[in-house]
């Protein structure tokens, strides 16, 4: 098995910070968030870890290297990482997948049960959720049915002012792909709509549609919000050194 993190954006919404460091070595109580996340990667038959780089590329080729407990660690750059967002740099990783696979983005802290819980679901695309909560949360949902199944996706673009969040999970951004899934269908179909449209949007989007045509099995994998955190800014980042002191 892979690992795919997303990790060449920016992190604008949390400068000054990320004027001297990429957002994925942000640190929640002195833990970079990818540090985090590899160390939870580990121990988990995944043999490959896939990370798509861009700002202070260097910063995490440096403090990760090129194995990391026993994984190797792939880099791929997307140089266009301030004049795009994250379907190029899902995109830009195609010809390094090659069996099934963990995705996840580089923003996020979580605890280790997580990683057990999305690893050994068995459906084509498996992605995690938590109830949604306007408290904390905002971006991508997903309306569920029969508490298994996900039968829409909404990005943020979507939700107008009368969009109603009743039944709504908040994906985590952490996904298992199989194999045939994410080389047959989901990276030809983000390469098609860049080519339709452009390279600056999400690969949510993309895989709403996949969703929404409803040819194979998409299931949605619940955890407590207590076990991660996305981080944003600097209220996420306050958020998540207090849930995880």
């Amino acid at each position: 098995m892979q690992a795919l993190i997303l990790a060449a954006g920016f992190g604008k919404r949390l400068q000054p910070i990320t004027n001297t460091i990429p957002k994925s070595l942000v640190e929640v109580n002195g833990t970079p968030l990818l540090v985090n996340a590899l160390n939870h990667l580990s121990g988990r038959k995944i043999d490959e870890v896939v990370i798509v780089v861009g700002h202070k590329k260097e910063k995490i080729m440096e403090r990760i290297g090129h194995v990391y407990q026993g994984m190797k660690i792939t880099y791929v750059e997307n140089p266009d990482y301030d004049r795009t967002n994250n379907i190029y740099s899902f995109y830009l990783a195609r010809n390094y997948i090659h069996d099934d696979v963990v995705m996840l983005e580089c923003d996020l802290f979580y605890q280790r049960k997580l990683i057990d819980t999305i690893v050994d679901a068995k459906a084509d695309c498996n992605i995690l959720v938590s109830p949604f909560n306007p408290e904390t949360m905002d971006g991508t949902v997903i309306e569920p049915v029969d508490d298994e199944k996900a039968k829409a996706l909404f990005v943020n673009r979507m939700q107008g002012s009368d969009f109603r969040f009743d039944g709504k999970m908040k994906t985590v951004n952490i996904y298992k792909f199989k194999k045939e899934f994410i080389v047959n269908k989901f990276f030809p179909m983000v390469e098609t709509y860049m080519n339709l449209y452009d390279k600056n949007s999400y690969y949510e989007l993309v895989l709403g549609a996949l969703i929404y045509l409803g040819n194979d099995d998409f299931q949605i994998v619940p955890i407590d919000e207590s076990q991660w955190c996305e981080i944003d800014d600097s209220e996420d980042l306050k958020r998540a050194n207090i849930r995880f002191a």
